[in-house]
């Protein structure tokens, strides 16, 4: 079976936690967050057919070097069958543990995933607070009437993947979207869903980057201050039991907060 990919990174440092990962990148996504850095292969205008067993044998090579092999996009579930077929195949020639990133807003193909396959590690960039339609709407590029709709599928797929061994949620900070106090209200509203997650939970505060991908205005914008990341960051951990808090910077890679 062929997959549609933007590409594939044998060694990453940057998609989980902590870990090196395998990481693929399919194309297409279901919501246009107007500050995306991966704009073209979301709107599916990059990408190419690949055979999902060319992928595999690539990750059974790297396999002695990595932790994880990982899938992000895009919206990764919007390619299920072809996605179902790649984690098959990697688990048969590469036995790597298998991680996927996801906006959250298809819980049932989530759980359908974590079910056959026993995912491990899932992270879900959590974009607004999820009680906020019109934040939400802002953050992701699309309606508020949708976000409206989207919203409880994502509390949905917060909690479904909060079964994995390893959870990990993500916001980032975008001048003009998200502020300090904004992203203060996600980890409230992360809160409020009381998960209890099966394993190892973390919250990370991204440090927004205008790189080459981002479109027009927002790849004019400046990163985001270290000092906005680290008072969102505090703001969290005071109020998600249960979890690590860390922010991510360009300049500092990843650091603990709690």
């Amino acid at each position: 079976m062929e997959i549609i990919v933007g590409g594939w990174s044998e060694t990453s440092l940057v998609d989980v936690l902590e870990h090196v990962s395998f990481t693929v990148w399919l194309t297409y996504c279901n919501l246009r967050c107007p500050w995306c850095s991966n704009s073209r292969l979301a709107r599916g205008l990059e990408g190419k057919r690949v055979d999902v067993a060319e992928i595999a044998a690539l990750a059974g090579e790297a396999a002695p070097f990595v932790d994880y092999f990982h899938v992000t996009g895009g919206e990764p579930t919007l390619q299920y069958r072809a996605l179902d077929a790649l984690y098959a195949e990697v688990e048969r020639r590469a036995g790597l543990p298998l991680s996927l990133d996801t906006n959250a807003t298809t819980p049932k193909i989530l759980a359908r995933l974590m079910e056959r396959h026993g995912i491990e590690h899932v992270a879900i960039d959590v974009k607004a607070p999820l009680d906020d339609p019109r934040l939400y709407a802002r953050a992701t590029g699309t309606h508020v009437a949708l976000a409206a709709r989207l919203l409880p599928l994502v509390r949905e797929g917060l909690r479904v993947a909060a079964k994995a061994p390893f959870l990990e949620l993500r916001t980032t900070l975008v001048p003009g979207i998200l502020d300090a106090r904004a992203a203060a209200r996600v980890a409230e509203t992360i809160a409020a869903l009381r998960l209890r997650p099966a394993g190892r939970a973390v919250y990370v505060v991204q440090q927004f980057i205008p790189y080459e991908g981002v479109p027009e205005p927002y790849r004019g914008a400046k990163p985001t201050p270290p000092e906005a990341l680290r008072e969102a960051a505090e703001a969290a951990a005071r109020v998600l039991d249960g979890f690590e808090v860390w922010t991510r910077t360009l300049a500092e890679g990843a650091v603990r907060i709690k």
